[in-house]
C-alpha cells in the first residue's frame, strides 16, 4: 500500500524529579501570563494545568498522589509535537531542572491516501472494532489511553469540518496509540519504533469478489458499521483475515520503522537536545 505517510499526533513525555518550589512558580506564571487553567484530582496526577495559545495545547500533571510526600515530584507533559516548539520557551527550564526524560506513550497517525469506504480494518487480538458517526474505534473511550487503542476516521473530511481546509484526493487517518513495555529516555526512542502488525489488519479491498458471499456480506456489514466485530464469529474473522492477506495490506511495522526517525525528532530534539541512534 503506496504513499502512506507516518507522524505522530500526540506524545506524552516525563520529567522526573522536579522540585515543588520549582513547579509552584512554574504553575503561577503560567496562570498568570497564559490563563492555565489549573484543576486537583485525587487520582492519578495531583495538579493538572491545561493551557490553550494560539491554536496550541499544552496539557501539565505533577505529582502522583500515590506516592509518599516528597519535595521531588514526577511532571509530565502531553501535546501535539507541534506545541512543543511553540511553548519551548516554557518547557526548557523543565528540562534543566529534571533529572531524567522519559517518552511514555504517543499516537502513531498512518495517513493513507484512500477513502475510508475502500479500507477494511481488523483488530487480531480480540479487541472489538465498532462504528461511531463514520469513525471505527477499538475499545471503549475510557480506554483512550491503552496501548494499542484505535481509531480510524476520513481525515479529509475532518480537515474541511474543523479547519475549512481543502485537500486534493482522498485521505484516511489510522491512529494507534504506541506504549513501549517500559519507559524510555525520550533521545533513545528512536531506537524503538513502534510495532502494530500483530495487533491490526488494514487491507485496501480492491477484489470483494474474491470473497465467498458470507465473508462479503460479514466485511460489507463491519466496514459500514452495520456490524461490530464481535457480531462475527471466529470462524468467519479468520477466514477473512486469510483473503484480505491476498490483497493489498498496510504493513505498519515496516512503515514505522523507515519513517520512525523523521517522526520522533521534533521531540527528542525540542526536550532532549539529542537523538540516540546507538542501541
Amino acid at each position: 500500500m503506496g504513499g502512506v505517510q507516518v507522524s505522530i499526533d500526540r506524545i506524552v513525555v516525563e520529567f522526573t524529579d522536579v522540585y515543588w518550589d520549582f513547579f509552584n512558580s512554574f504553575q503561577l506564571r503560567l496562570r498568570e501570563y497564559l490563563n492555565a487553567n489549573l484543576r486537583l484530582k485525587e487520582k492519578g496526577f495531583k495538579y493538572h494545568l491545561h493551557v490553550r495559545d494560539r491554536g496550541h495545547y499544552l496539557h501539565i500533571s505533577y505529582q502522583l498522589t500515590f506516592v509518599p510526600k516528597s519535595r521531588k515530584n514526577t511532571l509530565r507533559i502531553e501535546c501535539h509535537p507541534d506545541s512543543l516548539v511553540h511553548f519551548y520557551s516554557w518547557l526548557k527550564p523543565i528540562k534543566d531542572y529534571a533529572r531524567e526524560i522519559l517518552f511514555i506513550r504517543c499516537d502513531v497517525a498512518f495517513d493513507i491516501p484512500l477513502p475510508i469506504s475502500e479500507l477494511f480494518t481488523l483488530s487480531l487480538t480480540g479487541r472489538n472494532m465498532h462504528t461511531w458517526q463514520g469513525t471505527h474505534y477499538s475499545n471503549k473511550k475510557h480506554q483512550r489511553q491503552v496501548a494499542g487503542y484505535s481509531r480510524v476516521y476520513d481525515k479529509k473530511r475532518q480537515l474541511i469540518q474543523r479547519y475549512g481546509k481543502v485537500i486534493e484526493g482522498e485521505l484516511t487517518r489510522f491512529e494507534i496509540v504506541y506504549v513501549p513495555d517500559e519507559k524510555i529516555p525520550l533521545e533513545a526512542i528512536v531506537q524503538f519504533p513502534p510495532k502494530f502488525n500483530r495487533l491490526y489488519l488494514c487491507t485496501h479491498l480492491t477484489h470483494p469478489e474474491h470473497l465467498k458471499p458470507k465473508q462479503r456480506e460479514r466485511v460489507y456489514g463491519m466496514m459500514s458499521g452495520e456490524l461490530q466485530q464481535k457480531d462475527v464469529t471466529g470462524y468467519y474473522r479468520r477466514q477473512i483475515v486469510k483473503e484480505m492477506r491476498t490483497q493489498r495490506t498496510l504493513d505498519f511495522d515496516k512503515l514505522a520503522s523507515e519513517q520512525w526517525e523523521e517522526a520522533i525528532t521534533i521531540p527528542c530534539a525540542t526536550l532532549s537536545g539529542m537523538i540516540n541512534k546507538v542501541a
